[in-house]
């Protein structure tokens, strides 16, 4: 079991992701909308504006996109949805994903312990 975070980093292709992990079998996700940090700071504290590489086509905000996976090739098999959408996640700093292993998982619909 794993826990999954992918950081979006441009909102046009939201629709894209989610879509692609409900196809492989990703559910019971969230969503959480937030503002990239850079951003931030350039806007709230001018004093980093000429230390932050400046990228004229960064969006100002984000998404964070969490959900549990019991498998490593559920990614794979969204990674090459994806890429058969047209979404080349290795290009044009699009979104980050990120794999957790997780020890130990307990709701209504999952009892996992690595451990035991």
């Amino acid at each position: 079991m794993y826990l999954l975070m992918i950081q979006l980093f441009k909102m046009e292709y939201k629709e894209d992701v989610l879509l692609a992990m409900t196809s492989c079998g990703i559910q019971k996700g969230n969503l959480f909308e937030g503002q990239n940090l850079e951003r931030a700071l350039e806007r709230d504290f001018p004093l980093f504006t000429g230390l932050i590489k400046s990228d004229l086509e960064r969006e100002r905000f984000s998404m964070l996109i969490t959900s549990i996976v019991d498998e490593k090739s559920r990614i794979r098999e969204m990674i090459h949805l994806l890429k058969d959408a047209d979404v080349d996640i290795t290009r044009d700093n699009i979104m980050r994903i990120i794999l957790i292993p997780a020890d130990m998982i307990i709701d209504n619909s999952v009892q996992y312990d690595k451990g035991n």
